[in-house]
């Protein structure tokens, strides 16, 4: 490192990573202090070529750099660098750890003492110091009798001269099964970086930046209230468009939509949102997956993307432009759309040499085979930016697992990525192919029917400090590894600020956003929405020993007479027949009323069973509406000797 005056202060700091972090305006503009972004993660060492066998393997826990011994104890080392530079996202999963977690061990600057120590769950996902903005699990499911999480910590830590991060089992005779990636900055040599000292995390002046940064991540999208703002409304006919622009030295700063079709599911891939600035074309994709929600509504709130009930959807990332930004609605649909309302925030900006471009594409395969591994391409960039997040919208054909692909992400013409993950899943943050929905500032599953059954699922994440920069290009690929041989839609939006010379490959489609869309059969209840409990607690649960559709089931425990639950499920179309639903049955199982849209379709249901099976229960003439469908479970009792009877277990609903 080249000397700094002793008298000067810092240029990175803990306390400048979190007001770097929760500044929107950052995201457009190239890094004040020049860093690249980098990975390290326990991907399978068997991948070491695109043209050798073992790129594509799934071997990917456990994989450390090496064993060290220090102070009589073993340590596996997950990643070593030198600075200086900063962790800005450390992701985690494990499982044969769920009765004694391990240590794990962070040591700056070569010391021999490690600054941040602790069982690896509490520093990583429930750490009390730093808040639940920036230190998180997500996805929680019981399977087997133990959880199953994706553990995440956004909390900056910099380093002035190096790193080491180690992991140290807690019981060395246990297979410790552990994945991890953790991304991180390497600065330039001549950035001053002020290290991370033990016990910063409780440092009271700190703590105040920490809840300052954790207020604003909560905000989500709070509203904006300097700017003007520009509208379109009316009608677009099937094949038409309607555009509206904006003048002088501006950024957009929000974007919210609210269309109205018959065919609402369709009406969200092929209305398409295209943008300009200042003459460029930058964006181009389906208004759904441009907001992160895919073709189906699904309400959730992240940092940069919102979807309220009422069916407004909002994007709240800096486009700005020096002269002029042109908005275009195109319905390539067949039938007309309604703009209910689209309106757009804009607010002076100071055009520098560092601000960038918004750009937002889409790429789309559909009826992908799944029966050999392969990479399949987010973008390819030529030129110079950031890179700043994306958004999965998927259908899976299959009862089985899709997501054990790893992203692999070259920058300025790596040969091997210097960003290669452990799954799919593990990329947007949750683990284990949870079908449980959930939503923080920087990631949200609003839909995840399709993990582990026929149906969609919908992943996003935004970037922030771990925003990837690039000088000379960016390449972004995701390993598509199934476990069944199936056929599967694929389409990625990625969302990236360039140069005025910066370009991405990619193609715009009119008929990639007509194919007609998939919808499944069977309503799975561990997907449904949980819109009030009175007593007890609902989780998913899954046990590979029984044969749950889906592997899962909706397990609703601890209730007892009266208590009753509500939830919600969509319909894209009216569906009319013979109703069947499928219960587990067990000794301790209560009896219940089951209410469709307030009519009582089953009344005093005993679930009871001599031991733990699948019952289907059927009702004749039965109708599911299109849109927004209510399942109400009251229980009843279910009294019975020697036996407390306090649980329920709910499968999946169809009709035939």
């Amino acid at each position: 490192m080249i000397a700094q005056d002793i008298n000067s202060k810092p240029e990175v700091t803990i306390a400048s990573l979190l007001d770097e972090m929760v500044d929107k305006d950052e995201l457009a503009k190239l890094p004040q202090y020049a860093y690249k972004t980098l990975q390290a993660s326990s991907y399978s060492r068997k991948s070491v070529s695109e043209n050798k066998e073992g790129w594509f393997d799934n071997a990917d826990a456990s994989q450390f750099i090496r064993e060290e011994v220090n102070e009589g104890r073993k340590e596996y080392v997950l990643m070593e660098v030198e600075g200086p530079g900063a962790i800005v996202r450390f992701w985690s999963t494990w499982h044969a750890q769920k009765f004694s977690m391990g240590t794990l061990r962070i040591y700056f600057d070569n010391s021999l003492t490690p600054q941040i120590e602790g069982r690896i769950d509490e520093i990583i996902s429930s750490n009390k110091n730093v808040g639940a903005a920036l230190s998180q699990k997500v996805a929680s499911f019981q399977e087997n009798g133990g959880w199953f999480e994706g553990h995440n910590l956004y909390f900056p830590l910099p380093y002035a001269k190096h790193c080491k991060v180690t992991y140290q089992k807690a019981d060395e005779t246990v297979d410790d099964v552990l994945y991890y990636q953790i991304n991180y900055r390497q600065y330039s040599s001549e950035v001053s970086v002020q290290t991370y000292e033990k016990g910063d995390w409780k440092n009271r002046e700190l703590q105040r930046n920490i809840r300052a940064a954790s207020k604003k991540l909560a905000q989500y999208n709070p509203t904006i209230s300097k700017g003007k703002k520009n509208f379109l409304y009316g009608v677009v006919k099937a094949g038409d468009s309607i555009s509206t622009q904006v003048q002088g030295n501006r950024a957009i700063r929000k974007i919210a939509v609210k269309i109205n079709a018959a065919h609402m599911e369709q009406a969200l891939r092929s209305t398409v949102i295209a943008m300009e600035f200042d003459g460029k074309k930058t964006v181009w994709a389906p208004i759904g997956d441009f907001f992160g929600t895919g073709y189906k509504l699904s309400p959730h709130r992240t940092w940069m993307s919102e979807l309220n009930k009422d069916g407004e959807m909002r994007l709240n990332f800096p486009m700005p432009f020096q002269n002029t930004a042109k908005i275009t609605i195109h319905n390539f649909g067949k039938e007309d759309v309604e703009l209910e309302n689209i309106e757009f925030v804009h607010a002076p900006w100071e055009w520098d040499s560092r601000s960038l471009y918004f750009h937002a594409n889409w790429r789309n395969y559909p009826n992908i085979s799944t029966s050999e591994k392969k990479d399949i391409n987010y973008i390819e960039i030529k030129g110079k930016g950031k890179y700043v997040g994306d958004a999965l919208a998927l259908f899976n054909n299959s009862y089985e697992w899709w997501g054990e692909g790893d992203e692999k992400i070259y920058v300025d013409g790596e040969t091997f990525p210097s960003h290669f993950g452990t799954g799919t899943e593990d990329y947007y943050g949750y683990a284990w192919c949870s079908v449980v929905d959930f939503e923080t500032p920087f990631i949200a599953q609003p839909i995840g029917e399709g993990n582990r059954s026929p149906g969609l699922t919908v992943n996003s994440r935004w970037r922030s400090l771990d925003a990837i920069p690039f000088d000379k290009s960016l390449n972004f690929d995701m390993e598509i590894w199934h476990w069944a041989s199936t056929e599967m839609d694929y389409a990625a939006t990625t969302y990236w600020y360039g140069t005025k010379n910066s370009e991405a490959f990619f193609k715009e489609s009119k008929e990639a956003v007509q194919f007609p869309l998939k919808f499944a059969d069977r309503f799975e209840a561990e997907g449904f929405d949980i819109e009030q409990v009175k007593g007890g607690e609902v989780i998913t649960q899954a046990f590979l020993s029984y044969d749950w559709s889906a592997r899962n089931h909706l397990f609703w425990k601890d209730i007892k007479k009266n208590d009753s639950l509500n939830l919600t499920f969509y319909s894209e179309k009216e569906r009319k027949g013979e109703l069947v639903m499928v219960f587990t049955n067990a000794p301790d199982y209560v009896v219940v009323d089951v209410s469709l849209n307030g009519k009582i379709i089953f009344k005093d249901l005993d679930l009871f069973g001599e031991k733990v099976s699948l019952q289907k229960y059927l009702a004749e003439n039965e109708v599911i509406q299109k849109g927004e469908n209510s399942l109400m479970l009251k229980v009843k009792g279910g009294k019975r000797k020697g036996v407390k009877v306090d649980k329920l277990g709910f499968d999946f609903l169809q009709v035939n």
